[in-house]
Parts: C-alpha cells; structure tokens; sequence
C-alpha cells in the first residue's frame, strides 16, 4: 500500500509540474516598466509662427489740418525656424499589466532662429503724393529665437512585445527672442534725403531686443522599447503651443527733416511706433535613452 500510495503521489507531482508549465507557455509575461528612470534626447524642431507687423505715425497738423495716425505698414508675417534641441528627462512609471502610466518632465537647450521682413516698401520715383507716398519707404526685420523650452506632461500607452506605445501631453514653457530692427529710406530724387544728421527720411532708426518665457501645452505620441539590461531607447514627436507674443516700440520722428519738410508745427509732437503681434508654435521629433532606476 505504501508503494501504491507513493506512486500516486509522484503522478500527481508531475502532473502539476506539468501543467504549470502548460500554464507558463499560454501566459503573456511583460517585463517591468514600474520605476523612476533618467535619460537624455537630441532632435530637430520646426518653430512656426503667424502674426501681424504694423507701424503708425501720427503728427499734430498734417498740412494744415488735425492729423491721425497714418498706417505705416499693416502685414501679415509668418516665420519658420528650423532647429535642433538637446537635454534630458526623467519620470516614473506605473505599470498594470500590458497597459504603462506615468509622468515625465524634460528640459531642452534649443538652437531655433528665423528672421523675416515685414512693411518693406522703396521709395519710388513718381511724384510726391500725401505724407508717405512715394518718396519715402521703411522696412521692419523680426528675428525671432526659441532658445530653450521645458515640459512637464502624464503618459499612458501600452506594450507590445518589448515597445510601449505611448500618447503623452501637459505643460510647456519655453524662452522666445525677438529681436527687432526699424529702418526707413528716401527718395533722393525728390527730397534732400541726408538732412538731419545724415539720416534717410522723417524717422531715425530704431531697434530693440526683447526675450521672456511663455507657457503653454503640448501633446505628442512615441515609442519606446526595451534594449538590454535597464536601458530603453525612444523616439518622439510633440506639438507645442506657446500662445501669442505681442512687443512694441517706438520709432522717433526725424525732427530736423520733418521740420524742413513741414515746418515747426509739423514737425512737434510727431510721434512713431511698431506694434508686434505673433502666435508661437513647434513642432519636435527627438531620439532619446533612458535608464531606470
């Protein structure tokens, strides 16, 4: 009975080892994304913008009657920077299964610049109609600069095989440049166009450099996949959206030429200014590493 009893018992044992084994062949194993990690990225970056350059003058007494302000420039400027971005990242994840939650904050040393020129008109040589007819012309060239940018975003997605495919989005904040350079032209032909210090036409020129930080959101989608030991590689794409950017400055009025032009009454209380008005937004597609922790 002993033998018997000690032969069901050895069946039995492999019988069970036999069908944990089964068990462990059918079930899907994931290998653990649960944890902090550190990395770094590189990439390029396309900086688009869409916006409105304008330029007024006004004057007390434009011939002889009450003057408003007269339109300069009014046009539409678009910029396209292209660019590259370097830094790094780090987060946490919470893994459930095939499915991978977590956060991320990053932050980017950016190489983005675009210059564009806007309200560019040449005097012409026709005769001499109103106050900024053809005799005089301006230009405005905006360089604008993305020199750094940051997020802090949640990430979800879920692994297939040893890659999570993930959708991600939040914060954003970067630091734009713009820098801005006024400069008018006069035809000679008609008018001594070195008068006042040897500058051309009614107004001096003018420039100012002006940087800050926007916030604002972005959302993007990757892959990320399991290479040996601790260490993942990804790849990336984000949208970002830094929200409008409007600048100002003035333009000073030539007061020696106007007054040679216009007369003293012409010439006191004239006044200039550029008004700058753009909406700021990025396109990235980074590579990048990271080690969990």
């Amino acid at each position: 009975m002993k033998r018997v009893i000690a032969a069901l018992l050895g069946v039995a044992s492999l019988c069970q080892t036999a069908l944990a084994a089964d068990v462990g062949v059918a079930r899907v194993t994931y290998p653990s994304w649960t944890g902090f990690y550190v990395g770094v990225n590189t990439g390029g970056s396309l900086g688009v913008g869409s916006g409105v350059d304008s330029a007024v003058f006004t004057t007390p007494a434009l011939g002889g009657f009450p003057g408003g302000p007269t339109t300069l420039f009014s046009d539409t400027v678009r910029h396209a920077a292209p660019g590259w971005v370097l830094g790094g990242q780090l987060g946490y994840n919470w893994q459930v299964a095939p499915w991978v939650f977590g956060v991320e904050a990053d932050w980017q040393w950016a190489l983005q610049q675009d210059t564009g020129h806007t309200g560019c008109t040449s005097p012409g040589t026709a005769s001499f109609v109103g106050i900024f007819g053809t005799a005089f012309g301006q230009c405005l060239t905006d360089q604008q600069k993305l020199t750094n940018l940051g997020t802090a975003r949640v990430r979800g997605g879920v692994l297939i095989n040893q890659s999570l495919w993930y959708l991600t989005g939040g914060l954003a904040w970067g630091t734009v440049q713009d820098n801005y350079t006024f400069v008018g032209s006069c035809n000679s032909a008609l008018f001594q166009c070195g008068a006042g210090g040897g500058q051309p036409g009614p107004f001096l020129p003018a420039s100012t450099v002006v940087s800050r930080t926007k916030m604002g959101w972005t959302i993007g989608t990757g892959i990320e996949t399991r290479l040996w030991g601790n260490w993942s590689a990804k790849i990336e794409y984000l949208y970002v959206d830094l929200g409008t950017i409007t600048d100002g400055f003035g333009i000073a009025p030539n007061l020696a030429y106007l007054a040679q032009f216009g007369g003293a009454a012409f010439a006191a209380g004239s006044a200039g200014g550029v008004a700058i008005s753009s909406h700021v937004t990025d396109h990235i597609v980074r590579v990048g590493v990271n080690y969990k922790i």
